[in-house]
């Protein structure tokens, strides 16, 4: 009986507070102003390095573990020889690592993992001889992505492999 008398307090809450004006507060800044991604094609691995341009608080709080969790967690790919530095003066982390497994054939690379997250494929890449480039946003950071091979290649959505 006492909800009866409380169901009409709520509504009026709900709609009071649902009609509110949005505040006026800037949207949140995300962590990353920046991402440069070069991934070298060398026998059968691919040398991955991410230069990444960090926020000032988010990059006080970073250190290799989480830039190695986060790449695991990310890309989901077998990888060695982690390396990493931090530049102070610029915000700034490199990452490098070997990835394996990623050659599906002699020469033959899929590049499934790296675009998986990404919305779009490697036909938004500009091509020339030997590398594929691209140059926009990804997810609102301004990225660079570079993709090196040691001979001339031709490509599908998401693999590469050594031109006739």
């Amino acid at each position: 009986m006492k909800w009866r008398y409380l169901i009409p307090v709520i509504a009026s809450l709900l709609v009071v507070f649902g009609c509110a004006q949005p505040s006026a507060e800037p949207p949140p800044t995300g962590e990353k102003s920046k991402q440069i991604i070069t991934i070298e094609a060398r026998d059968q691995i691919l040398r991955y390095q991410c230069q990444s341009f960090w926020t000032e608080e988010k990059f006080s709080e970073l250190s290799e573990n989480d830039l190695e969790a986060r790449f695991n967690e990310k890309y989901n790919v077998e990888a060695q020889d982690f390396e990493f530095s931090f530049d102070k003066a610029k915000k700034s982390t490199t990452l490098i690592c070997e990835v394996k497994g990623a050659m599906y054939s002699t020469n033959s690379y899929d590049f499934h993992w790296l675009l998986k997250d990404l919305p779009f494929d490697l036909y938004q890449f500009e091509q020339s001889e030997k590398e594929l480039n691209y140059e926009g946003e990804v997810h609102s950071v301004p990225t660079t992505i570079r993709l090196i091979f040691p001979y001339a290649i031709a490509h599908c959505h998401e693999h590469v492999w050594p031109a006739k």
